[in-house]
């Protein structure tokens, strides 16, 4: 029996997959694993869809739906969104379409993207935690639904690519930085986040530089919350933690802040008239740091092009999905920046902050 008026995406609502996969079966166009287009082409035969004739030339003018879901701080948001924003801008006319969903915890992201999935055609992601979302993108990839993640990996899933930074590199150039800076012996402290991924591998790039030859002694990591925020989440505890460091330890050289805490020891260190005896390093650029390191509070942040993170993978999955081009590589790794006082304008200025 012939039904009228079926459509790809009813097909794919009804088979629980992309439909842009089921567009590729019907068009015999790009890859899709055997039994998924084996159970594609049962189904269009037991229905005896027929592809309507002016629906399937508008189809050359590829239409896609791109899945985006983060967790991140809201002035390192801003700047991701500035890339988005404008590859929509660029790419809206051939086709791109764009959903996007911002977390408020792992647990929410984690149903957000579930909710996504009938509705979009890929799924870009940066993973608050990767290992709990590993097998969800596995059943998506499965399902042959492109899945990619930028800022914050999961390596153990099977997604198509990662694009962000080098967080080990990261920490091991900001050891590089203390050890040029730092020349009288003392202690260095780290701050950071107990649970945090992204910040063990920069405190683990960062002992790896300073193991190999150094004449300060570190001491941490010392944890902070910072609830990715960059002044007001901070309480009087926060801020009597941080002194007690500095009077705990007369011979501290220097504080490497791995996570959001940034302005809290900034402010700490200025309001204790330490900035002279204390450099503080610390991770991307936010407003509120730059009167900081135009005072030489802060000696220098490690920048990792946040808006090409935001950018390049929905223009990358966009072409494979509605061009058919191969994905070069597993990883597009960005390029680590270092911004002080001297070269602050020129970043400022060009950057997108």
């Amino acid at each position: 029996m012939k039904m009228k008026n079926i459509t790809i995406s009813d097909i794919a609502e009804k088979l629980n997959l992309s439909r842009s996969t089921i567009d590729r079966v019907i068009n015999n166009r790009g890859s899709v694993a055997p039994e998924t287009k084996r159970k594609i082409l049962d189904y269009i035969e037991k229905i005896n869809y027929k592809p309507n004739r002016a629906a399937k030339h508008l189809s050359k003018r590829t239409s896609c739906t791109i899945g985006i879901s983060y967790y991140l701080p809201e002035n390192f948001a801003a700047q991701i969104r500035k890339g988005i924003n404008d590859v929509y801008n660029e790419l809206q006319a051939y086709g791109l379409n764009l959903i996007i969903k911002e977390a408020g915890s792992a647990e929410e992201q984690e149903k957000q993207i579930k909710q996504m999935q009938t509705e979009i055609d890929g799924l870009i992601v940066a993973p608050w935690n990767p290992k709990n979302l590993t097998e969800l993108i596995n059943e998506f990839i499965e399902q042959d639904l492109p899945v990619v993640t930028f800022n914050r990996d999961a390596p153990e899933s099977k997604r198509l690519f990662y694009f962000g930074c080098d967080y080990f590199k990261a920490g091991r150039i900001s050891g590089e930085i203390i050890e040029k800076i730092t020349s009288k012996p003392g202690k260095i402290a780290i701050i950071s986040n107990e649970d945090d991924l992204v910040g063990k591998k920069r405190v683990e790039g960062f002992y790896s530089i300073l193991k190999e030859s150094s004449i300060h002694k570190i001491i941490g990591p010392y944890t902070i919350y910072d609830h990715f925020g960059i002044s007001d989440s901070y309480t009087d505890k926060d801020i009597d933690y941080i002194k007690k460091i500095i009077e705990d330890n007369p011979d501290l050289k220097a504080f490497y802040v791995v996570n959001q805490s940034l302005y809290l020891v900034a402010k700490v260190v200025k309001e204790m008239g330490k900035k002279d005896q204390i450099n503080v390093i610390g991770f991307d650029l936010f407003d509120k740091f730059i009167p900081f390191i135009n005072e030489d509070v802060i000696e220098a942040v490690i920048c990792q092009e946040p808006y090409s993170q935001g950018y390049f993978p929905v223009r990358i999955l966009f072409e494979m999905l509605a061009e058919d081009r191969e994905i070069e590589k597993s990883e597009y790794i960005t390029r680590l920046e270092v911004v002080m006082r001297e070269n602050l304008k020129y970043y400022n200025d060009y950057h997108y902050l």
